[in-house]
């Protein structure tokens, strides 16, 4: 029989000690949400992004919005459409990645969509590392493809974020050839949402 091995009580006691505290700041594990989940907290302190949990003040910038999508962005691929419109107004998130990406780039994931579309320089920035279509083109592309309702809702999320009547047009010049499509209902939009003349609103801020 083996005998017990003794132990010190302040050994026991620094054992027992909670260990530092760490802040969530990606996507939580399936033990985490185990421990965290509860029915009326959980849409208060949690968002749902592409599958993943995320605690919401962790999506309250592009940066960290940018940062919850990143492990799904192809190498070399620039987010567009209604994900990068998300990474700069916030929001629900869609529920599909979508990216404009060259050559032989492969999505992994289910709720990733590639597209060909090559942007202009204008047309993109960099966010948390990453490149991503301007606030405005984002904008004009769910503009000129999206749904009614969300193409509408596209622009006055643009428009309340800080976007320019004249930046708007400007990123709709740049559609082109295939990217074209939709350009004459996009403006209708635009001129419906922000007639010429009309005072900017102030941009908002801390949108989710």
């Amino acid at each position: 029989m083996a005998r017990p091995i003794p132990v010190r009580g302040h050994a026991a006691l620094a054992y027992l000690a909670a260990s530092p505290q760490r802040p969530a700041l990606d996507a939580l594990e399936e033990e985490e949400l185990g421990v965290l989940r509860c029915h009326h907290l959980d849409s208060q302190v949690l968002v749902r992004t592409l599958g993943h949990y995320y605690p919401v003040d962790t999506l309250a910038s592009p940066e960290g919005r940018m940062r919850a999508v990143s492990s799904q962005v192809p190498k070399g691929a620039t987010v567009i459409g209604a994900t990068a419109l998300w990474v700069h107004t916030g929001g629900e998130c869609p529920r599909r990645l979508t990216v404009a990406a060259t050559g032989h780039a492969r999505g992994r994931w289910r709720t990733l969509d590639i597209s060909r579309t090559r942007l202009p320089p204008a047309d993109t920035q960099t966010v948390a590392g990453l490149r991503c279509a301007t606030l405005e083109r984002a904008c004009v592309d769910v503009a000129r493809l999206a749904p009614p309702v969300e193409a509408v809702r596209a622009v006055m999320r643009a428009r309340d974020a800080g976007a320019s009547r004249a930046r708007l047009l400007l990123a709709l010049t740049h559609c082109q050839g295939a990217g074209a499509v939709g350009r004459p209902r996009a403006q209708r939009i635009i001129d419906a949402v922000m007639p010429p003349g009309q005072a900017q609103a102030t941009p908002s801020r801390g949108r989710q």
